[in-house]
């Protein structure tokens, strides 16, 4: 009789219950007979308790052995790991010297502004005083200056450009304007050759792209002259004041600007229109291009590496984006204001 591997698999399993329950004391082969089928049937029992180590376990190789004193010896010491640096959040391409300055100003405000995009706030006007608000009045000077528009159609260029205009607003404007023309260093230049309004500027450093625009530029014999006229309302601060307070690093960028251009000598001069005789004047020279480098490759370097930290102050907090939003400004350890160059700042371009 055949029988298939899977029945005879069924009648071993039932062989084996019958078994243990017809012969509990059987140990070693028995031979039974089922359902017409013959088989060999082996039982191997333990005894309670007992349990049998795997016949590998013998043949396993010791991987920790005592040695004779009865400790294991010494792990190999491995050299420690170098730390990897993290990488900045940001690495930037492209800087004006504004956005210099604002980093060097508060590198918070820096970074809510030109890396995540924030607008700054700006302040509504009150409604007894409306009218052109002191940038627009920077910008509506330095468009004036830049065309050559004369008295004539001042007013009308104006307020094309900006037709909320005020009487007050065309008359100061015209006033900055004319104290331009009124002033010594323009009657210096005036029928020199070479002078350029409105130029623009790049040049590449520690692989970033410094860019700007000269407001007055004329280079000549190796000698270069930078003009920047400033409509800020000074009040009681000087122009010297203000220009070492609030400019250090756009003047930098303006001499290495003119000395990458070719230039052996650059003079930078700063003209604050409400005081036009007060020119503020720096001059350097091709001696001084190492030490402005250095100067530069820091500022970038701070930018960077990232270390955006508030550092309020009333001028640095005016309009930021993120004050009381997710700063505290001037309330933060540390903050403070400092009054006395906010005015002269925070008026005018």
């Amino acid at each position: 009789m055949r029988i298939a591997s899977a029945d005879l698999t069924t009648l071993t399993l039932r062989a084996a219950v019958s078994f243990e329950l017809e012969l509990p004391e059987a140990d070693g082969p028995v031979e039974l007979e089922r359902a017409g089928a013959r088989f060999l049937l082996r039982l191997d029992r333990r005894a309670p308790g007992e349990r049998t180590a795997p016949a590998f376990a013998e043949a396993q190789l010791e991987l920790f052995v005592p040695d004779d004193e009865g400790s294991l010896p010494p792990a190999p010491e491995l050299p420690p790991l170098v730390p990897v640096p993290e990488p900045p959040s940001h690495r930037v391409r492209r800087l004006s010297y504004s956005a210099l300055a604002l980093f060097e100003r508060c590198a918070y405000r820096f970074y809510a502004e030109r890396i995540i995009g924030l607008s700054p706030v700006e302040a509504a006007p009150a409604p007894a005083a409306p009218g052109l608000a002191p940038a627009e009045i920077g910008d509506a000077v330095h468009v004036a200056l830049e065309v050559g528009a004369d008295a004539g159609e001042l007013a009308e260029r104006v307020l094309a450009r900006y037709p909320a205009a005020r009487a007050s607003d065309l008359e100061r404007v015209s006033g900055l304007v004319r104290a331009w023309h009124d002033s010594p260093l323009a009657v210096r230049l005036e029928g020199l050759e070479g002078v350029r309004p409105e130029r623009p500027f790049a040049f590449e450093h520690d692989g970033v792209l410094l860019h700007g625009r000269f407001d007055l530029f004329r280079l000549v014999d190796g000698k270069a002259l930078v003009v920047d006229y400033k409509t800020n309302r000074l009040e009681e601060l000087a122009p010297a004041e203000v220009v070492e307070g609030e400019y250090p690093l756009q003047r930098l960028v303006y001499a290495l600007a003119a000395l990458r251009a070719g230039a052996e000598e650059v003079e930078v001069s700063y003209v604050f229109l409400e005081r036009p005789d007060d020119v503020v004047t720096t001059v350097f020279t091709r001696a001084d291009l190492p030490e402005l480098e250095e100067r530069l490759t820091q500022a970038i370097r701070a930018i960077q590496e990232s270390d955006f930290r508030p550092t309020p102050t009333e001028l640095a907090c005016a309009g930021c984006p993120v004050l009381d939003v997710v700063c505290a400004g001037p309330r933060l350890p540390g903050g403070g204001y400092d009054r006395r160059l906010a005015p002269a700042a925070s008026l005018g371009a």
